[in-house]
């Protein structure tokens, strides 16, 4: 059993404050190279270990094209020149011989002498790719996009071509109108996930509110097949709150551009890509910048903010320069750290559309990695708090704290009938693997007593 934070079904918790990790800024890893990507190089896709290493799929040339990238390490990455594609097409049309990449497979690659097909590291021609990858099936590379009538699912056995489903759109495009402003918004952002329950689509969805504003929201689709998706439905709206971070920030009000659900501990960490606006273009989107904060959901449909801080600020590597912050669909979980792959620019959304040209030289996006040490996305902290877990069985079992009481102490007290009979102290340690054999050996409740003291994660094997 492992019981990570927050934890709203197992944990009680007294004076409490959880705290989220603390981002630091890091290096590109990946910047546009081919002129086929632009200027951009951005995470609306995936990052994940598989039997090739690491994989990434990103966003290139202004969001229509599909870029594939491998790496044995995580870091040092390499654009291997899989497809022949003829640019000049219309991205959604993008092909290999005579067939669209990301329909129907074509030819080996090198067997066309078509000079007009250029040799390239695009798999498909669509729009925010989330890549599943399920080794042990028939497709083992699943791929939700959006692209011409909504949203589409394609397969892939090698994840370098993929076939795509005969019965697309999955999920035809949203579109909502604003009888106040008389324009039209279609979603597009959708980061899809497989979990305990089947594949989750986080589509995003519009309210208009009292202020006759179009605000972008966190909408859900479900599927047990990845063909079939449910109605979407929305679950999150931004309110009062959220429009309070964007003003502190200099902004006028906020939305949700996105959410990348993943399961942590009994329920769900999810990255929040919050969008502070500064108005709406006349004829276009909106203009603002984007940053990542961190949210948690008990059962995947009610979400909360941890924080009003962002865990990836839209300045941590730019500086006053930056401009939007995405992130890949989950991080990576390895042995002794979690990976946070994420993508920021130098320039603002809404910046390139007709009402505001681009106006700098090097317009970019960058892909990164934040890189957080294992269970510690989120602690629970407190000067004096309590964390009551429900009864389990400590008989013959080892318990494990990650835990950091370097100023202060965790105390353990397992309690019976609502009495403790017995406890064990840490004080002085700071330690992703601290193990314990527990004071008492049978059933009992613990009540976990933190004094200036964070605890990350409690295990029972």
């Amino acid at each position: 059993m492992l019981v990570l934070f927050p934890d709203d079904r197992r944990v009680a918790a007294t004076n409490i404050t959880y705290r989220q990790a603390e981002i630091a800024p890091s290096p590109g890893l990946l910047t546009p190279e081919f002129h086929w990507e632009g200027h951009r190089t951005n995470l609306y896709g995936s990052v994940f270990k598989s039997a090739n290493g690491y994989e990434m799929y990103y966003q290139c040339h202004f969001a229509e094209r599909i870029g594939y990238a491998v790496s044995g390490d995580g870091f040092n990455w390499t654009r291997p020149l899989l497809n022949r594609t003829d640019l000049s097409a219309p991205a959604h049309a993008m092909v290999q011989g005579n067939d669209r990449i990301g329909v129907i497979p074509g030819p080996a690659v090198g067997e066309d002498d078509d000079e007009s097909l250029e040799l390239t590291n695009l798999v498909a021609g669509y729009h925010m790719p989330s890549v599943i990858y399920e080794p042990e099936t028939d497709a083992p590379y699943k791929m939700f996009v959006f692209g011409e009538e909504g949203y589409r699912v394609l397969y892939s056995k090698s994840g370098k071509r993929f076939v795509e489903y005969p019965d697309n759109p999955a999920i035809s495009t949203l579109l909502y109108k604003n009888s106040h402003t008389n324009k039209i918004w279609a979603s597009d952002v959708a980061p899809c996930f497989k979990d305990r329950s089947g594949y989750t689509a986080m589509v995003k969805t519009y309210v208009i509110d009292d202020e006759n504003r179009t605000l972008r929201c966190v909408g859900r689709s479900t599927s047990d097949d990845f063909r079939e998706w449910s109605e979407v439905k929305t679950l999150w709206v931004p309110g009062p709150d959220e429009h309070a971070i964007a003003q502190s920030r200099g902004f006028s009000w906020a939305d949700f551009y996105g959410l990348c659900p993943f399961a942590y501990g009994d329920g769900y960490l999810g990255l929040l890509w919050l969008f502070e606006i500064d108005r709406e273009l006349p004829h276009g989107t909106n203009k603002g910048k984007m940053e990542v904060f961190l949210a948690y959901s008990p059962d995947g449909e009610q979400w909360r903010r941890l924080s009003d801080t962002p865990l990836i600020p839209w300045d941590l590597n730019f500086g006053a320069d930056g401009g939007m912050v995405t992130t890949a669909s989950a991080p990576v979980f390895e042995e002794n750290e979690i990976r946070i792959y994420y993508s920021d620019s130098n320039f603002e959304h809404g910046v390139g559309e007709k009402d505001l040209p681009m106006h700098l030289d090097a317009p970019t996006w960058k892909i990164r990695c934040a890189q957080v040490p294992k269970e510690r996305l989120v602690g629970a902290y407190s000067a004096r708090g309590e964390l009551c877990l429900q009864s389990m069985d400590f008989e013959g079992r080892q318990l494990r704290l990650n835990l950091d009481c370097r100023q202060g102490t965790v105390r353990l007290d397992f309690e019976v009938g609502g009495r403790s009979v017995a406890s064990q102290t840490v004080e002085q340690r700071d330690n992703m693997d601290c193990w314990l054999t527990p004071a008492f050996q049978g059933e009992a409740a613990l009540r976990v007593t933190l004094e200036n003291a964070t605890l990350y994660a409690l295990e029972l094997r």
